[in-house]
């Protein structure tokens, strides 16, 4: 008879301890969940989605300055609950703090990660282009042709099949809401500038895709006055 006691409670401490773990490991997922943000960039690299910065949601300074911070992924390798996602989160050390940026996969073995201008949360970070190196989980800061680029922001970016960013209008200090080309070569870190001819008119927060003809379309945006409508299509044709 004590024999059972002393098997149930043993039983029941058990099965204490086995729901305080698992609260405990439940915890941990949450805290590991990131931040509600926006104007962040997200990067699709070898069956990976990785999430770099933004701005936070939030009007506490302690969680914007962590949102700015963080650099995540999540691997879509697999199944996933889209209710439940896992994240996985890598070292911000020596991670550029971005938001309203522009990103691509690009370089010479199309693994690298391209981050261009946005807004910085450090004065002294002048950096117009950052790299991470998926491979070795790196940042780098690469060394590209001395060409006079303004460091825009809020502007999107497309590869094509050459490695070639393409970079169209967006906001900066110095040119206002601009309608100009700015060109990337991942492959050989050279920037040039593109065709004014036809060009659409100046704008940002915009969409943009790259078309089966290596062609790329814009519509819609935000021209610094009015909301531009989508019944307005711009074709830039590559040379």
């Amino acid at each position: 008879m004590m024999s059972k006691k002393r098997s149930l409670t043993w039983f029941i401490l058990w099965w204490i301890l086995l729901q305080f773990l698992l609260e405990v490991v439940n915890s941990q997922v949450k805290l590991l969940q990131p931040q509600k943000r926006i104007s962040h960039t997200a990067t699709f690299i070898n069956d990976k989605l990785y999430i770099l910065g933004g701005e936070s949601l939030s009007t506490d300074p302690t969680i914007e300055e962590i949102t700015q911070n963080e650099f995540f992924y999540l691997d879509c390798s697999e199944s996933f609950n889209t209710m439940n996602l896992t994240w996985n989160f890598l070292s911000n050390i020596g991670i550029p703090s971005r938001w309203a940026a522009a990103s691509v996969k690009g370089g010479i073995n199309n693994y690298t990660l391209f981050l261009y201008g946005g807004f910085s949360s450090l004065k002294n970070d002048l950096n117009l282009v950052y790299t991470y190196d998926t491979q070795n989980s790196s940042w780098n800061i690469p060394n590209i042709n001395e060409y006079n680029i303004t460091n825009k922001r809020s502007l999107g970016a497309i590869i094509d099949y050459n490695g070639k960013m393409y970079l169209f209008g967006g906001t900066s200090d110095e040119l206002g809401v601009s309608n100009d080309m700015i060109i990337l070569d991942t492959i050989n870190l050279a920037f040039t500038i593109g065709s004014f001819t036809n060009a659409p008119s100046a704008r940002f927060y915009y969409g943009s895709t790259l078309l089966p003809n290596q062609n790329i379309i814009y519509f819609g945006g935000n021209d610094g006055i009015n909301i531009l409508g989508l019944d307005v299509v711009k074709l830039y044709k590559k040379k």
